[in-house]
């Protein structure tokens, strides 16, 4: 079944507001922390769009309206190459660089939703299959 509207309206901002906080996470980075009084209103927003997605994914996939096609694990790869990057550079630099506190939280929020959801969608496929029996 298709997903609903409101889950693709949450998915195209979710995933435009992951692409706008990557990129000002890498330019606050490389600018030595630049626009440090922006990093934690940024990520609460990120934070709460990220929320609001998820769940509206979530209750559409128990209410039977999700389709499944739009893995999580893209946000987890793109969120987990950026981090070590970042450290990486932080760690082998000259340059006094450092991974902002609220980009490893984030990091971790993503690694968190992504294991809730992969239980859900476990649950869910449970639940399905004893339907069928």
């Amino acid at each position: 079944m298709p997903a609903s509207r409101d889950e693709h309206t949450w998915r195209i901002i979710s995933t435009l507001w992951t692409i706008v906080f990557m990129v000002f996470v890498v330019v606050n980075f490389f600018l030595m922390d630049r626009f440090e009084s922006l990093n934690a209103p940024l990520s609460a927003v990120y934070a709460g769009i990220l929320t609001i997605y998820v769940g509206t994914k979530e209750f559409d996939r128990w209410y039977d309206f999700h389709d499944g096609r739009h893995p999580g694990e893209l946000f987890v790869i793109g969120w987990t190459v950026l981090v070590a990057m970042l450290f990486g550079f932080a760690f082998f630099s000259a340059t006094p660089y450092h991974v902002a506190p609220e980009t490893v939280a984030n990091y971790i929020l993503v690694l968190s939703i992504f294991a809730l959801t992969q239980k859900s969608k476990q649950m869910h496929d449970r639940r399905e299959r004893t339907k069928k029996t």
